[in-house]
C-alpha cells in the first residue's frame, strides 16, 4: 500500500507499492554544478553525483534535486536513478543528481526545465506553485 513520507512545501511525498517516488511540486530551477551560474544567487559549484568525476552541469544535464528524506526512504540506492518529469502534457526523462535541504522541493535543472518548456532562468524562470509531477 502506498505511503506518504513527509509532507514538505504541501506537497505530500509518496512512496509507492512498486517503489517508486511520486509528489507534485514545484519548479525551482536549478543552475549547481561545473557550468555557469546564471546569476544562480544561491549557485554552488558542485553537485551529489557527478558523472566522469565532475559535477553535473544544470546546462547540459537533465536532473532534479530531491530532499534527504526521499534518499533515506530508498535502498539502497536513489542518486543516479531515472527521474520522470512531466508538465503540461510533456515528460522527459532525468537522473536524480542532486540533494537538496530537507524544507524543499521541487528543484530541477537548467536543461530539464528549458526541455519541458519552462522558464528555464534561476533568477526569473520556474514556478512558485505546484506544477511538476516528478
Amino acid at each position: 500500500m502506498s505511503k506518504v513520507i513527509e509532507t514538505i512545501e504541501g506537497n505530500d511525498v509518496i512512496l509507492e507499492d512498486d517503489g517508486r517516488i511520486t509528489y507534485t511540486a514545484k519548479a525551482a530551477i536549478d543552475a549547481d554544478g561545473s557550468g555557469p551560474s546564471l546569476g544562480d544567487p544561491d549557485f554552488q559549484s558542485d553537485t551529489s553525483l557527478h558523472l566522469g568525476g565532475k559535477a553535473l552541469d544544470a546546462t547540459k544535464v537533465r536532473y532534479i534535486v530531491v530532499p534527504p528524506s526521499i534518499i533515506s526512504a530508498v535502498t539502497p540506492r536513489v542518486l543516479g536513478c531515472q527521474a520522470h518529469v512531466s508538465f503540461q502534457g510533456n515528460t522527459v526523462d532525468a537522473v536524480v543528481g542532486d540533494v537538496g535541504p530537507h524544507h524543499k522541493i521541487g528543484e530541477i535543472s537548467v536543461k530539464c526545465a528549458k526541455d519541458l518548456g519552462i522558464p528555464h532562468s534561476p533568477t526569473q524562470g520556474g514556478f512558485a506553485r505546484s506544477p511538476l509531477r516528478d
